[in-house]
């Protein structure tokens, strides 16, 4: 009984997954109508997840912070182009009030350890991860409604999604653009 519900949890999170994470780069989104859209400010669902450390971290924790809230998985190449921006852009605004979260999106028995590799490989790049990770779990991913990975969402102070960046995009000037209306 336990197996039934957790192999179709698997089953539709691969599908979800897969379907909008390539390893061809020229499957990149660029069409403004295709890279982000305006989300109708709907009110950003909440969450209390671990993080790498096994830790609970909830969104409410950055209530009143500019928040961007990263889907990603560490087989999916497009994520591992962006997260450097996203460690850029943290560094340069989170003294303004910025924060940025990762969720992890890879499976839940290979987790921990694929995260530490995926880390261990960014490093060797030049790249350290300097904003939380966590853990993804069905109903968050659920009620984010995450079309692809990478998907990353834009929330304002007052907890509202003021926009959704579906797919990787081509420069942190992108979301530089949108995340300055907020700051």
């Amino acid at each position: 009984m336990y197996w039934r519900p957790f192999c179709l949890f698997s089953l539709s999170l691969c599908l979800l997954l897969f379907s909008g994470c390539s390893d061809d780069t020229t499957e990149k989104m660029t069409d403004a109508g295709n890279v982000d859209k305006d989300s109708s400010f709907r009110l950003a669902p909440s969450f209390t997840l671990l993080n790498t450390e096994l830790e609970e971290v909830s969104l409410s924790d950055y209530q009143g912070k500019v928040v961007m809230v990263d889907f990603w998985a560490t087989w999916c190449k497009p994520c591992k182009e962006e997260i450097p921006r996203f460690i850029e852009l943290y560094d340069e605004y989170q003294a303004q009030g910025f924060e940025m979260i990762g969720i992890s999106t890879d499976d839940v028995e290979v987790r921990l350890k694929a995260i530490e590799v995926f880390f261990q490989e960014l490093s060797k790049e030049g790249f350290d991860i300097n904003y939380p990770i966590l853990l993804a779990d069905s109903d968050t991913i659920q009620s984010y409604q995450v079309p692809v990975l990478p998907s990353a969402y834009l929330i304002n102070r007052n907890g509202e999604i003021v926009k959704v960046f579906s797919g990787a995009q081509e420069s942190k000037a992108i979301y530089e653009s949108e995340l300055k209306k907020w700051l």
